[in-house]
């Protein structure tokens, strides 16, 4: 599951890949620039290992090392050696054996099967890691210095790789210490984490970033004004150019981190959020307050087997292969085929196992379990959906 900003996408069991949401540049990849509210499936791929999205674009990886993009490319971010947008995927130049893959808001990167990590797109303030910040690249270019990575994780305009050793390193803009080195200077090369030893995972948000660690411990350094760090000091919130421990009780299992805030999945199977709150995407249903710099439970989750967090909205995978998000909604990105103020509890993506609908006159209209009905002679029925432990609700469905 990849949520963004303004639209999702999720990895389908088949090895395809639905989008829903704004799609204003094409990254729905369905092949048009049309919003939906809907999953549409992004064409022309198939055989799909991992879906990344994030701002304006996405990216694929596929069985056999190959990456393709869509979406906007301003910057070269699709990496197919031009400028030009697409609204379907095209073929990232020169990769053939990546394993993991990470988009930014305007470059993207990949960890091939060496260990080495190539990026491509906008090289502002050093986001390629190339040793230079001079020109953008429309096709993969080496990281320096990085032949062990584990995985990449790519923020607004800042990335992170995991090494074998467990030690991390970043690179890009560091106005708020989001490289984790013990400064606030930018770096075109990628800089040590300090103070980090035994890392299992990462995740970089807009303008900070977090570490795993085998322990079960979770670290974030970087922007701390909206409470991303999770680590409780009272306001003025600042940042840190260092880790520093999030206020977890417990063991963390998985984080995953947004625009301002991030998330962990405990040892136990709670979810816990932290950071900005606006629009709900902490999951814990309350309007108040705004941030939370301290960990929340998301309401009515339990041992999600996956979390993902987008800029202003997060999303969960259940062990049924049910999803529920939470959050912004202005485009329909949580996927309960709505457009809506924030969602700050989780609603069930419609077309995900845990939605059971029901026609009370089959002979009038039928329902299926994606939530399409089907005329089938004139008169009224009424529709009901239901879903444990969440709100249900019915409709009149007239036929004419």
């Amino acid at each position: 599951i990849a949520p963004a900003a303004f639209s999702t996408c999720v990895l389908l069991a088949s090895g395809g890949v639905k989008c829903w949401g704004n799609n204003a540049f094409g990254q729905l990849g369905d092949g048009s620039t049309a919003n939906s509210l809907v999953p549409r499936r992004v064409k022309g791929i198939a055989s799909v290992t991992a879906v990344a999205l994030r701002f304006q674009h996405g990216c694929a990886l596929l069985v056999g090392g190959a990456v393709q993009c869509w979406g906007w490319n301003d910057q070269g971010q699709l990496g197919n050696g031009t400028t030009t947008d697409s609204t379907v995927p095209v073929a990232v130049t020169g990769i053939d054996s990546a394993t993991a893959l990470g988009a930014g808001n305007s470059h993207s990167c990949a960890v091939l099967a060496s260990g080495a990590v190539q990026c491509w797109g906008s090289n502002a303030y050093g986001t390629l890691g190339d040793g230079s910040n001079v020109m953008n690249s429309r096709i993969p270019v080496p990281v320096t210095g990085i032949s062990t990575s584990t995985a990449i994780v790519t923020g607004g305009v800042h990335s992170c790789a995991l090494l074998a050793s467990g030690a991390v390193q970043c690179w890009g803009l560091n106005d708020h210490g989001q490289l984790g080195n013990g400064t606030t200077t930018d770096s075109n090369t990628p800089v040590t984490v300090v103070g980090l030893n035994g890392a299992t995972a990462i995740a970089v948000g807009g303008e900070f970033s977090c570490a795993l660690l085998g322990s079960g411990e979770v670290r974030c350094w970087g922007h701390g004004e909206n409470g991303e760090l999770g680590d409780g000091r009272r306001q003025p919130y600042v940042y840190s150019s260092i880790p520093v421990p999030v206020a977890l009780t417990g063991t963390a299992v998985a984080i995953t981190a947004g625009g301002a805030h991030a998330c962990a999945v405990m040892s136990s199977g709670a979810a816990l959020c932290w950071g900005n709150n606006e629009y709900g995407q902490l999951g814990n249903g309350f309007k108040t307050p705004y941030l939370s710099n301290t960990p929340v439970r998301v309401s009515g989750i339990s041992a999600p087997v996956k979390l993902a967090a987008g800029d202003i909205d997060t999303c969960a995978l259940l062990s049924d292969g049910a999803m529920r998000c939470w959050g912004a909604n202005e485009w329909g990105e949580l996927g309960n085929r709505h457009r809506s103020g924030p969602m700050r509890w989780p609603v069930n993506v419609i077309g995900t196992p845990g939605v059971v609908w029901r026609s009370s006159d089959p002979s009038k209209a039928t329902i299926v379990s994606s939530g399409k009905a089907t005329a089938r002679s004139i008169g009224n029925t009424t529709i009901t959906a239901t879903t444990a432990g969440f709100v249900n609700d019915n409709a009149v469905l007239t036929v004419k």
